[in-house]
């Protein structure tokens, strides 16, 4: 699975504030329904930055240990 892009987490969590459907975001943002339903529960509630902030971690963390 491809990393999701700053701008792109900020659409995810703009068009769940407007009630859209998982569905709905992963037409929008081309992406698989799977893959936003997986991105979307990462941090209950939703908020972009701060699942930004933890994917950008989790590159980190396993860039180091691969290394």
């Amino acid at each position: 699975m491809t990393s999701l892009s700053s701008q792109k987490r900020t659409v995810i969590q703009t068009l769940l504030e407007l009630n859209y459907s998982v569905r709905a975001i992963a037409r929008f943002i081309n992406r698989s329904p799977a893959m936003v339903s997986v991105e979307i529960h990462q941090v209950t509630p939703y908020k972009a930055d701060i699942t930004h902030a933890l994917a950008l971690k989790n590159v980190i963390y396993v860039a180091v240990i691969t290394h």
